[in-house]
């Protein structure tokens, strides 16, 4: 190949990356429903070999899992329209109760009146603003079927062609020179060694904290008396925890504070420690980090800085941006700083296994 051929194909890569980077400004606030569609998609790929090999009838195993995403997508959609203002309605008695149940304690606490007040402006404040939340997301509805169309065309185009773009891909990769061509092979097999290493480790711990709640909550009740549908407060706990952060607090919260509302203080303080010290700190700064650590063969810190800041940043969507950027980052100023024709372009896991 000539230098100018060479030359040409560089600076049309050049072009491309600068188009995809336009691209992704144009899809960034889409980016929620895309990322999820990525995620859905191998989950669908997956079930879908399942039950291939067990049915033998590629057509048949087709059917049923893009049947099963939309009726239980139009399913999701109809219940939260339907029971929207009931929800909204339970909502304002519990907030109402809660407000209640404080305002007596402060009241029986016998402070002043002036913290009183301060008490039922924050309350009040905190409700008012929940609420508009809410509302706020159902006169988004338009917005969000907008998300929900997005997600579902593309779950369903990822899981139907995603041979088609894989071969697309390679075709892509075939035409561009060395070195450039040995890095972008690398940097793909990274990423998607690092997605499924983050996809692990959100499934691997929302398995282990639904079995710790449970395990939480059964000694709660030994200690004082007993907490009705545990195995469904476990479940909801685990699936919370694939959601960012505080997430599990919403399940785990307003079971406490009920028990101080009904007067068993002892039990609600016992959930709320629980749940904050054990199902959120602990599994943030440790259990995480550790079985991410595990899985994609990489340091705690940079595991833990990645799942906690990648959604405080770009929200859903930064669960498995946040890891992804950090990783690569970290594994590109380790293994390319001596430039591209070094013979470094190892990926990130090829490059720690051999350490």
């Amino acid at each position: 190949m000539t230098d100018n051929e060479l030359r040409s194909q560089r600076e049309t890569i050049l072009v491309t990356l600068l188009l995809v980077l336009g691209s992704m400004f144009i899809l960034y606030p889409f980016l929620d429903a895309i990322v999820l569609a990525i995620v859905v998609s191998y989950l669908l790929r997956f079930g879908h070999e399942r039950l291939d090999s067990r049915l033998d009838n590629e057509l048949l195993s087709s059917t049923i899992v893009i049947s099963a995403v939309v009726v239980g997508l139009v399913a999701f959609l109809y219940f939260f329209i339907n029971n929207f203002f009931d929800i909204l309605s339970q909502f304002n008695q519990f907030t109402g109760s809660l407000r209640s149940g404080i305002l007596s304690a402060v009241d029986f606490l016998n402070l002043s009146e002036q913290f009183q007040a301060n008490v039922e402006s924050v309350i009040n404040r905190v409700s008012d603003r929940a609420t508009n939340e809410l509302v706020s997301t159902f006169a988004s509805i338009p917005t969000l079927l907008i998300d929900v169309g997005i997600f579902l065309v593309t779950t369903l185009f990822l899981y139907k062609d995603r041979n088609k773009l894989e071969n697309q891909l390679r075709s892509i990769l075939n035409n561009i020179p060395e070195p450039e061509r040995g890095i972008v092979k690398s940097l793909l097999k990274s990423i998607d060694e690092i997605f499924k290493g983050v996809f692990m480790t959100q499934f691997i711990v929302a398995f282990i904290l639904a079995l710790v709640a449970g395990m939480g909550f059964y000694l709660i009740s030994m200690v004082t008396s007993p907490v009705p549908f545990i195995p469904l407060w476990s479940i909801l706990i685990g699936v919370a925890a694939l959601l960012p952060l505080v997430a599990a607090f919403m399940i785990y919260g307003p079971i406490g504070i009920y028990y101080f509302m009904i007067g068993d203080p002892l039990k609600g303080a016992l959930i709320l420690i629980f749940g904050s010290v054990v199902i959120n700190v602990m599994t943030e700064i440790f259990l995480r980090p550790y079985i991410g650590s595990k899985q994609m063969d990489e340091h705690p810190l940079v595991i833990f800085l990645g799942f906690l800041t990648g959604p405080l940043v770009l929200g859903f969507k930064g669960i498995i941006i946040g890891p992804l950027l950090l990783i690569l980052t970290k594994e590109f100023a380790l293994n390319y700083t001596s430039g591209p024709s070094s013979g470094s372009s190892q990926t990130h896991i090829e490059g720690t296994a051999e350490n």
